[in-house]
């Protein structure tokens, strides 16, 4: 990091460039520092006219950005977490996240947000999104509608508008583009879970036994720890060891979704001496499509965890937990194949 200047390594997409803008301007207020933005362009953004599953899956949206962080080019490299792979290559180290934005999918319609509602869209209308994972939940409500995959970024696809009755994206880069007002309605996450790691900005750096300048590394991630939003991280941490667990990437219909909740009332834990002091849990709630008995397998598991984490240890200790939550939950889903 020299000059005290950070490079950040970033998508060169509209969408991309203004997070990653988030994402620095976040740790430049907290440090006190420069940076400059490295924009490249990823194999996934110059195949836009293939599947994702059809030639690698998450990593082709970071394998450049890492391989200027290995390159000393970069500092650090801004994602959007679910377009990472369940595990991150041990070169590199998943270093903060920023608080989670709206995690739901929205559902933009022809007529924008006076449009049809998806439910009430007539048989055979055509819905336009790229994700498997999208298609086996909205079948599950509406079977008698036609799915076409689509590609490529957010005015890309909602160009695609005008030959289609509506396109479903993530509500969280609709809303960092000011494209919020084009939503006709989000889809609750009870009926539709949103990708693991949707909404969250991750900041990638190399891991410690990666770094030629130990000091460098050290000053980068001190820094890091200042920005890193806590309890989203061990949302994060959960959600993608479910996915590790189940080694489910893009090109399997597989989802989950985290979140805190207060711990009250009756529950499985009232009577545990261990958790006395708790006041929240964690729940998790997770998806897999079972092509074999054409089955959509719903599942979800919680534990006792505070999102006050006062300390290191406190931290830690949560993401530990987080880690079992999701491990969990993939246990009980891989029960019922």
């Amino acid at each position: 990091m020299g000059n005290a200047l950070l490079r950040v390594a970033t998508r060169q997409s509209a969408l991309a460039l203004a997070q990653t803008k988030m994402a620095a301007d976040a740790i430049a207020a907290v440090a006190g520092i420069g940076y400059e933005l490295v924009p490249m362009t990823t194999e996934g953004d110059r195949r836009l006219d293939k599947s994702l599953a059809s030639f690698g899956g998450k990593g082709v949206f970071i394998k450049e950005l890492e391989v200027a962080l290995l390159e000393g080019r970069a500092d650090i490299a801004v994602h959007s977490l679910k377009d990472m792979p369940a595990e991150v290559l041990p070169e590199f180290k998943l270093a903060a996240v920023l608080e989670r934005e709206d995690p739901r999918d929205a559902f933009i319609a022809r007529g924008g947000a006076e449009g049809t509602k998806f439910m009430d869209l007539p048989a055979g209308a055509r819905v336009g999104t790229g994700s498997i994972r999208r298609v086996v939940q909205l079948k599950a409500l509406r079977p008698d509608i036609e799915y076409v995959p689509i590609r490529g970024n957010i005015q890309t696809r909602l160009s695609k508008l005008e030959e289609l009755d509506g396109v479903v994206l993530a509500a969280a880069g609709l809303k960092r583009m000011g494209l919020a007002d084009r939503v006709t309605e989000y889809f609750d996450t009870e009926k539709v879970l949103p990708a693991s790691g949707q909404g969250i900005l991750a900041i990638e750096t190399l891991s410690p036994s990666a770094i030629q300048e130990p000091q460098s590394g050290d000053r980068i991630q001190a820094i890091l720890s200042r920005v890193n939003h806590a309890p989203t991280y061990c949302i994060a941490v959960a959600e993608m060891a479910f996915l590790k667990a189940l080694n489910a990437g893009c090109q399997f219909p597989v989802a989950s979704f985290a979140e805190f909740a207060s711990l009250s009332g009756k529950n499985e834990f009232a009577n545990d001496s261990q958790i006395q002091n708790a006041s929240q849990i964690m729940k998790i709630r997770g998806i897999y499509w079972d092509e074999a008995s054409r089955r959509l397998l719903r599942a979800e598991h919680q534990c006792p965890m505070n999102s006050g984490m006062s300390d290191e240890g406190d931290f830690a200790d949560a993401v530990n937990k987080a880690r079992e939550l999701g491990i969990a939950l993939a246990e009980k889903i891989k029960n019922e194949l």
